[in-house]
């Protein structure tokens, strides 16, 4: 089940439920993936909301699978393309989700499970579920749960705690990735993009190097170079097309396409 949290009033809230619910992409992707829809109101039920989304005002989405316990969401306002998109991603990753819960549920503090459990939730956007797995990993040796802990509390803005984590953190590509993502939410945007550009030319990364490429066009974008940032997101939009990286990105250039960004920089 596909819950949206409403935030009646809110321009962007009414909005996404006028048009971008409705939208063929979306409905099509609701279809597809076997998903059925609710839409409830984040002000009264905020509770809910803190609990299956996490951060934010109290507008998004949630994904629940069939015994009602959340695997994804997306804080905010999306457009049409991003959430279809997302239901895709989760289509595709549901049975492995099953998977690792049973596994967990088997062997709760292997840290290894934990691991690959709280990495596959923390790539679907479902913070409050991926922490203590992440914390239970990092409790039990592995060392790549720690830059993934940064990047959860940075994802929330809590970049001290991000900090915290980053220092712990073995040194890789992927943790590259996270520092960049944190420099970005501290607003460090020109060291953000110094950061991001080697993990974004290194496709072994995978969906990191797609992340790095995103946080790269973003920063160039924001530290005011937006021929730079065009091209990389051009780039990443054909590169990564019907994923979460490539509507993210198609997203960013229409932003970019406005004159006026709704900020300075």
């Amino acid at each position: 089940m596909v819950v949206y949290f409403a935030l009646p009033g809110r321009e962007q809230s009414d909005r996404m439920e006028r048009e971008c619910l409705p939208a063929p992409e979306t409905q099509a992707a609701l279809a597809r993936n076997g998903f059925v829809s609710a839409r409830v109101d984040g002000f009264e039920q905020r509770r809910l909301y803190s609990e299956w989304v996490g951060g934010g005002e109290g507008m998004g989405l949630c994904v629940l699978d069939a015994s009602g316990r959340p695997y994804a969401a997306r804080p905010g306002p999306l457009d049409a393309a991003e959430i279809a998109a997302l239901l895709d991603f989760c289509g595709r990753q549901r049975e492995r989700v099953l998977e690792l819960r049973l596994r967990h549920a088997e062997t709760p503090l292997d840290p290894h499970v934990c691991h690959e459990l709280g990495c596959t939730l923390l790539e679907l956007g479902c913070r409050v579920g991926a922490e203590p797995l992440l914390m239970q990993a990092a409790q039990g040796g592995e060392l790549d749960a720690h830059h993934r802990l940064a990047r959860l509390h940075a994802l929330d803005g809590h970049v001290v705690r991000a900090r915290q984590w980053l220092r712990t953190a073995l040194p890789s590509p992927a943790a590259d990735v996270t520092l960049g993502y944190v420099l970005f939410k501290e607003r460090r945007y020109l060291e953000a993009a110094q950061t991001l550009a080697k993990p974004a030319s290194d496709p072994s990364l995978g969906d990191d190097a797609l992340r790095a490429r995103l946080y790269l066009g973003k920063s160039l974008h924001e530290s005011g170079d937006d021929d730079a940032a065009r091209k990389v997101l051009t780039r990443l939009s054909q590169d990564a097309k019907g994923t979460t990286f490539g509507a993210a990105a198609d997203h960013s250039l229409s932003h970019l396409d406005k004159k006026d960004h709704g900020h300075t920089h």
